[in-house]
């Protein structure tokens, strides 16, 4: 079960009215790990700018050096089985918005990476977000409203798994996370003033100054590359 299904069920499970619990399977789909796939996907195909960059891009996803978005998928170990029915939705869309831009660099990325053994073996097929995101940008919605997008499908599901667990015949539960410890076992204990400080630790000892804006912040870390998704 993905990050935000399991977000509205374990908040539900505490009696929230619905509108609380789906709420919460919102924020986390709003995440960029998680909801922000198809963005990556724009983001990336910017980046690369044209076809004939596509062979260096890939070249520099091999070296760890560039990361490729919307291709594999955690659970769809050899293809995603929605990319081939959003492949002709896609087609459908363009016929009456026109060409993306994009679209030239998409499938010379695509055909490549098909062909390319490196991620074949590693079963890197393209996935659903690979195209939705082109399909949100030739319908001109702007890239920080595809989150928007992404749940409103995803809320009939949300619903059924809270409905279906509201009306279980044994009850409702809590959800209680089994966490295992794997941190260290037995330390000794160090007194306070022997202790190292926050200084020589690497630590500020002030809070880092972040903009108070939940959509420039994780705009920024959506930019930075430095968000890997693991859909």
């Amino acid at each position: 079960m993905n990050a935000s299904s399991t977000t509205v069920l374990q908040t539900g499970s505490s009696l929230p009215d619905p509108f609380s619990a789906i709420s919460a399977g919102c924020a986390s789909l709003y995440g960029p790990l998680h909801g922000g796939a198809n963005e990556a996907v724009i983001r990336m195909l910017i980046s690369i700018g044209s076809p004939k960059n596509v062979p260096a891009f890939l070249e520099a996803v091999k070296k760890r050096q560039k990361v490729l978005s919307g291709f594999g998928h955690r659970v769809y170990k050899t293809s995603d089985p929605r990319s081939f029915i959003i492949r002709k939705v896609a087609d459908e869309v363009f016929t009456v918005t026109g060409r993306d831009p994009l679209l030239d660099t998409a499938m010379a990325l695509h055909d490549a990476a098909l062909k390319d053994e490196y991620f074949v073996s590693r079963k890197l097929a393209p996935n659903v977000d690979f195209w939705s995101g082109l399909i949100y940008r030739a319908m001109g919605f702007p890239m920080d409203f595809f989150p928007v997008l992404f749940v409103v499908p995803r809320v009939v599901g949300w619903v059924a798994h809270w409905r279906q667990m509201m009306l279980s015949p044994s009850g409702v539960k809590i959800w209680r996370p089994r966490q295992i410890y794997v941190g260290p076992s037995t330390r000794d204990y160090v007194p306070l003033q022997e202790r190292a400080s926050a200084v020589q630790m690497g630590v500020g000892l002030e809070p880092s100054v972040i903009e108070h804006s939940g959509m420039t912040k994780r705009r920024k870390l959506a930019e930075s590359g430095k968000v890997k998704s693991k859909l």
